[in-house]
């Protein structure tokens, strides 16, 4: 997989999330969210497929177990998906109380919704680039 594919894919799940950001989409919409765990998950997976391509090219991983690279793909998306709810924490500890703000995090019900979704979007990303790769 490409770089450059990938960063069009992840620039236009963050141009949509902006988008929703500034028309408030993500309080007009309520399950609006899932659908971009589920994306961003998909994304961060093909960012995972193109490091481990890239990585795999001039080294002894090029015939690598199809568990291992699951567990890769999976485990970068997910390390991405926590960062990205820290991100939420802090914005909620500051911008949203300073400026008055709704919250990111509504529960902890939500952030492990959260993360759920960002694992079934990179599982569906693994199994729809494997037989491809």
């Amino acid at each position: 997989m490409k770089f450059s594919t990938v960063f069009y894919a992840i620039f236009a799940v963050l141009v949509l999330h902006a988008i929703l950001m500034v028309s408030k989409g993500y309080y007009l919409f309520n399950d609006i969210d899932i659908a971009m765990h589920l994306l961003g998950g998909f994304v961060m997976g093909m960012l995972a497929l193109a490091i481990h391509h890239s990585a795999s090219k001039n080294s002894n991983l090029k015939r690598v177990p199809a568990w291992y690279l699951y567990l890769f793909v999976v485990g970068f998306a997910m390390f991405i998906g926590v960062a990205w709810e820290a991100h939420e924490y802090l914005i909620d500890q500051t911008l949203t109380k300073w400026f008055d703000w709704p919250l990111s995090q509504l529960s902890l019900t939500d952030t492990m919704g959260d993360f759920l979704n960002d694992w079934v979007g990179a599982t569906v990303c693994f199994f729809f680039f494997q037989r491809r790769t």
